[in-house]
């Protein structure tokens, strides 16, 4: 047998072996450090991203972090991770599945002790045919026994607010913070987590759970689909009608934590240095309530408060629009959110995500036959005037009429780099996506700028009829026929319908809770799933 041969890494002079590392995913040093002890000892630790959470653990460690006196000047973003771990069935329409039957939710347990809820909450209960269960799956009442002492944990941050102490006071500690996440999104699917914190990392091998959101999320999987509720209301009904008795308005704005106190904290810090802001959630089909624009309200004008910072630069934000298009886009046609983007003079990067149901470029809530009548001018919402030096433009899941996204493509400043056209409807049974590159090509005067300013576009769209294929994080993106098409001599990709790449078409298959997963989109690769 031949001798293995030499680990050459560690030889390396530093400067090369830095230059490596400064191309690894922070995962991947954290692997590479765990392989031996002379990595370890060659390999700084580094941290630039800390979490928080309603989890001890979650808090421990960004604590460590913030004491040490050396780690705490690397960190430069804040991830809030506002999915807290469910203790039942929230929605009043869920709870009366176990009325109907003679159970209390609450006490609705099986044989063995641990709660029905539960077990409808794993993923091996009601197992979609495309998801591939693991040999090594936790059973029930291990992974019961596991959970049951991480929701008392979680009730006595809630009761302490140690989470908001924490991040009040890593606003002190971190100088080179720039960037707060606030997400519901963090735990994204079973073993593949959209960011793996400490309390994660720190799960059994196996353990299985109900996979947390805490935000409203939008389904069409319930007789009704979940709708967004008022923000500022009188009247505590609707709330009590989806959430149950107990809900008042107060009670369903607090579901949205981690934005109230973030935004609130930096309303009162003013000296922070916080000049990004992400907001997610449409990883799950959820995002920060969009009845916030309806009328001012303290949760606004702290927005406004952050976007009207000196040098603030990026803003995304994913909106829970529930059913807005049957309220006549109110959140919208308020004027609010265009005033407080408005307020962002410095901006580089704005994207705006809804949860807008969109199949194959069509509204799944509104009629066909009276589309037009409810386009609105995206100017309402975007004033993009006063942004002169926008690097990036990106919508995703918006109802859009084809002259009007051209106008305002147009009217993009010259700094413009990257643009994000994703699972959007439109307002026309004849002009959509596939007359939208045409247009883009020969109209904008992207193509006869210099290669390295030419825009790049991110596409997102349908992969198949009925949105199959679709779901669960999984996505098609077409960004390379697209810039072939734009700026080489491809064909336009849409052939066979005007808004969905077929398997035979081209494509790409993505997951957005596995960044690294990139597959052709065939028929082959259609219903693969990750694990």
């Amino acid at each position: 047998m031949a001798p293995p041969k030499p680990f050459i890494l560690p030889k390396l002079p530093k400067e090369l072996r830095e230059a490596i590392y400064a191309h690894l995913e922070s995962d991947d040093v954290k692997s590479l450090r765990a392989t031996c002890s002379a990595m370890a000892k060659l390999i700084p630790l580094s941290f630039d991203r800390v979490f928080i959470s309603a989890n001890s653990l979650n808090l421990k460690v960004f604590r460590a972090i913030a004491d040490d006196e050396t780690i705490r000047h690397q960190v430069t973003e804040i991830v809030w991770d506002d999915a807290r771990l469910t203790t039942g069935p929230e929605l009043e329409e869920d709870r009366m599945e176990y009325e109907e039957d003679g159970v209390d939710p609450d006490d609705a347990v099986t044989d063995n002790g641990y709660p029905l809820w539960f077990k409808k909450g794993r993923s091996d209960y009601g197992n979609p045919r495309s998801y591939i269960l693991p040999d090594y799956l936790m059973g029930i009442e291990e992974s019961w026994a596991y959970y049951k002492p991480l929701l008392e944990d979680q009730r006595q941050v809630l009761a302490s607010d140690a989470d908001i102490k924490a991040f009040k006071y890593g606003l002190q500690r971190f100088p080179s913070l720039k960037r707060v996440t606030i997400t519901p999104s963090t735990h994204g699917r079973i073993r593949n987590p959209l960011y793996r914190t400490p309390m994660i990392r720190a799960f059994p091998r196996g353990f299985d759970y109900p996979v947390p959101t805490a935000w409203p999320w939008y389904t069409n999987e319930l007789s009704a689909p979940v709708d967004v509720l008022p923000w500022v209301s009188e009247d505590d009904s609707p709330h009590q009608e989806m959430y149950g008795p107990d809900c008042t308005v107060e009670a369903y704005r607090a579901k949205w934590r981690g934005y109230r106190v973030v935004t609130r904290a930096l309303a009162e810090h003013d000296n922070h240095h916080i000049t990004e802001l992400y907001i997610g959630g449409n990883e799950v089909r959820s995002g920060l309530n969009c009845r916030i624009f309806d009328q001012r309200c303290v949760e606004y004008d702290d927005l406004v408060t952050l976007l009207k910072h000196p040098g603030f630069r990026y803003l995304s934000l994913d909106l829970f629009t529930g059913l807005l298009e049957r309220e006549d886009w109110e959140s919208y046609k308020s004027g609010l959110l265009h005033d407080a983007l408005a307020q962002a003079k410095d901006l580089e990067h704005i994207c705006l995500r809804s949860t807008m149901e969109i199949t194959g470029g069509s509204s799944e809530q509104l009629d066909w036959e009276e589309i037009e009548n409810y386009v609105f001018p995206l100017r309402t919402i975007f004033p993009i005037d006063q942004w002169p030096r926008l690097r990036h433009f990106g919508i995703s899941h918006m109802l859009v009429q084809l002259d009007d996204l051209m106008e305002l493509l147009s009217a993009l400043p010259r700094t413009l780099r990257s643009v994000e056209l994703s699972n959007l409807a439109w307002g026309s049974l004849t002009h959509r996506t596939r007359e939208l590159l045409p247009s883009m090509r020969d109209v904008l005067d992207w193509r006869s700028r210099p290669v390295e300013e030419r825009p790049k576009v991110h596409m997102v769209v349908s992969g198949a009829a009925f949105g199959d294929g679709d779901k669960d994080g999984w996505y098609v993106e077409v960004d390379d026929l697209v810039y072939s098409f734009m700026y080489g001599e491809g064909k336009n990709p849409f052939t066979e319908h005007p808004d969905i790449i077929y398997p035979w078409e081209g494509g790409v298959r993505r997951d957005i809770f596995n960044p690294g997963f990139r597959v052709p989109h065939t028929n082959e690769n259609f219903f693969l799933v990750t694990m």
